[in-house]
């Protein structure tokens, strides 16, 4: 009789629930910064069973059909946790907006890899993220110095900070990433940009997406993506006002002041910076005024602009490879980078859209009025076979181009598993270009066209889907079509979760304007140019361990790079030159990441890159370093780094220690050499709380004084100290 009970017990409890009707809940769900969430799982659990939710666009959910009575809603990802996860649903609707907090090791968030804020556990691309705790931890002295700690990214610096600096992503040029600021694309047209000015100025997280994105950015996305988001005001925040001053080394000095805060649905951050140092070397010091706008605004409860300004003014000497001889004293480069952009956007229901518009605009100068002498280029008893003269040119080299770009993009959610993303970009590329003392410049003109649709679907229980393609039109090369896939498997679910990772990709890029547009009768443009393309494979597992604690992921690559454009010689009686698709390099390898934080205020990060680099087509028939079969240049066989802090919110040490492998390089000056050592850095830094919103700071880099050069001929900077004091006022 009991057993009777109980079940009838149990359905006249359902049945006098449901005497008002079924329940429906709904709500957003944001990280502890704001961020919406999409495609991320929710499980609820409670009086009608469980059930799995995914967020929609704008991390927007809603379930019905429900058992009103109490429930848990309980992230389906690690590294976030719910404050309070319980939810009483009535009958009718009822709202719950989640604010997720992150957890021991959090959680992950990325736009660049989706177009979305999207959990990095839910999509199966290789990625890093460099968050804003992590940022102002480190205190690095610029942005290149930030990027040696992510694993299969490496950088080459000719001196100290503010000259020339490249990036290379699993073996792919320095050309070969898409540059984002705030999602206004960047790179100058072709793909170049110099990050050697970059400084960690206002940042809020910088995201770095491996493999070829071209499927949803088109040109440029080669070997991979930068994503840089600018500081903006959380939620709870007031008004602040911070103040920071910094000297040391090299004669360093750097000021900030910077306002931001949120009132009646607006938020706004606005920073301004002012930079100088000698950098070490004779005719180095750099120069520099940043500002930096960020402001939102919510226009009504569906509809949201933001805008964004930055702005960066700076000049540097460049005194050449002078551990191999004298500097040049009168060489310089200026450089003004701005960029625009804004964002409105409207979300309701399970649907969303937002048109989108951006300008970047760089000029660019180098300089050289006077000749300083011939001179013989000597190194470690080695001694070039010719004299070098400068080419002086008084009016300067100028390279000023300007990208204005214009986008729509749409989500929906589509069969409850489905999360639907397609747009359109407009790209107008324009630039005057040359040296200043000719009676022409170069004027070119190019408008690049594309449209992309991308599906995220969730297939069973466990893993995640990411379909997409991109057809582009571009002035240069024509339409071409690229597509892209990933997926992410967890194979074991919890706090000691296990995930599998695994995306392949095409990309594309456009050639330069010199090489589609040159009219010097050395270098001419060629118009019939094939974009230089990639094809990209990657294969990952993350496993989660100590409840949470410690999370190690190893990933293995191989990226193939085709058609890359190379110079070549038309006629040796006249030096005719011009360019064509003539190059084939592979970079194949092993990526390592570890995070472990076994204490509640101690952490340790490591990071580990094999790169197999080789030349397969060679793109040069003059130079032995370009050859078939050599490895790539300055892309080391080996990099790795460690960073252990330790601390509270009164204050931190940590300590990150560099180490770069041996790299082929070329001295370009006849001297012979073709490899360049390998080196080890060490950085120490220190934070305290000394009270009444004052903050002391101290920087060391290089700590053991290591010689070495980043590229060949340039000698990087010695032991640095940087001492400095921020103050905050308001929160």
């Amino acid at each position: 009789m009991l057993r009777l009970t109980l079940p009838c017990a149990l359905v006249a409890l359902a049945s006098l629930a449901w005497a008002d009707g079924p329940g429906t809940l709904s709500g957003t769900v944001r990280t502890a910064e704001g961020a919406p969430l999409s495609h991320l799982p929710l499980r609820l659990e409670g009086s009608g069973g469980a059930r799995l939710i995914l967020t929609g666009p704008e991390g927007r959910y809603r379930v019905a059909g429900l058992v009103p009575g109490d429930y848990r809603l309980v992230p389906g990802t690690p590294g976030f946790t719910v404050s309070e996860p319980s939810v009483s649903v009535a009958a009718g609707e009822t709202t719950r907006d989640l604010t997720l907090q992150p957890g021991t090791l959090r959680e992950q968030v990325l736009v660049a890899a989706t177009r979305s804020e999207t959990p990095l556990s839910t999509v199966g691309v290789s990625a890093t993220v460099l968050d804003a705790e992590r940022i102002d931890e480190r205190q690095a002295s610029s942005l290149l110095t930030l990027l040696q700690d992510v694993p299969g990214v490496t950088s080459a610096r000719t001196g100290g900070v503010g000259l020339q600096g490249s990036t290379f992503v699993r073996g792919g040029e320095s050309r070969f990433a898409r540059l984002l600021i705030d999602g206004v694309p960047v790179n100058q047209p072709g793909g170049s940009f110099d990050l050697g000015t970059a400084l960690p100025f206002e940042l809020a997280q910088v995201e770095i997406v491996r493999g070829a994105a071209s499927s949803l950015y088109g040109s440029d996305a080669l070997a991979g993506v930068f994503s840089i988001v600018t500081r903006r005001a959380g939620p709870g925040d007031g008004a602040s006002l911070r103040l920071e001053g910094e000297g040391g080394s090299f004669a360093w000095q750097r000021y900030l002041g910077a306002l931001s805060g949120r009132r009646a649905g607006l938020d706004w951050n606005l920073g301004l910076q002012r930079q100088t140092t000698d950098n070490q070397e004779p005719n180095s010091v750099f120069e520099q005024w940043s500002g930096a706008l960020s402001a939102g605004a919510r226009l009504n409860p569906s509809t949201n602009l933001r805008v964004l300004a930055r702005l960066e003014d700076s000049s540097v000497g460049t005194p050449g490879t002078t551990a191999f001889g004298r500097p040049d004293l009168d060489a310089s480069f200026e450089r003004q980078d701005l960029t625009l952009g804004a964002t409105l956007l409207q979300s309701r229901g399970g649907f969303a859209h937002g048109l989108s518009a951006g300008y970047a605009r760089t000029r660019q100068l180098s300089k050289d009025p006077f000749d300083s002498g011939a001179y013989t280029p000597s190194f470690a008893g080695l001694q070039a076979p010719f004299e070098f003269f400068d080419f002086p040119n008084p009016l300067g080299f100028q390279n000023d181009t300007a990208r204005l770009s214009l986008g729509y993009k749409a989500e929906w959610q589509a069969a409850a598993r489905h999360l639907l993303t397609a747009g359109a970009d407009l790209e107008r590329e324009t630039g005057e270009l040359g040296s200043r003392a000719d009676e022409q410049l170069l004027s070119p003109q190019r408008t690049n066209f594309g449209v992309y649709v991308q599906d995220r679907v969730l297939l069973g229980q466990r893993a995640f889907l990411t379909l997409g393609g991109r057809v582009e039109r571009n002035d240069s090369y024509g339409t071409r079509a690229v597509p892209r896939a990933a997926l992410a498997v967890r194979l074991r679910e919890g706090e000691d979760g296990t995930t599998l990772r695994a995306s392949a990709g095409a990309g594309i890029k456009e050639p330069s304007f010199f090489e589609s547009f040159g009219i010097s009768f050395y270098a001419r443009g060629n118009p019939d140019l094939k974009p230089e393309r990639s094809r990209t494979f990657d294969l990952g597992l993350e496993q989660r361990l100590w409840q949470g604690r410690a999370r190690v992921a190893v990933t293995g690559f191989q990226h193939e790079y085709h058609d890359q454009i190379a110079y070549f010689v038309k006629d040796y009686s006249t030096f005719e030159g011009s360019y064509t698709n003539l190059g084939k390099t592979r970079g194949r390898g092993l990526e390592f990441e570890l995070s472990m934080a076994p204490r509640p205020h101690v952490r340790f990060e490591a990071a580990y890159t094999l790169l197999d680099g080789e030349i397969l087509e060679s793109a040069s028939a003059f130079d032995p370093v370009y050859a078939v079969g050599q490895p790539l240049l300055r892309r080391p066989r080996q990099q790795a780094s460690f960073t252990a802090q330790a601390g509270s919110a009164r204050g931190h040490v940590a300590a990150t220690l560099v180490r770069v492998g041996q790299r082929a390089d070329s001295d370009f000056a006849g001297l012979g050499l073709t490899r360049n050592e390998g080196y080890t850095r060490l950085d120490l830094r220190a934070r305290l709380d000394v009270g009444h919103g004052l903050t002391a700071l101290a920087t060391a880099e290089n700590v053991l004084d290591a010689e070495y050069m980043e590229a060949l001929g340039y000698p990087a900077l010695g032991r640095s100290l940087r001492v400095g004091l921020r103050y905050r006022l308001g929160r």
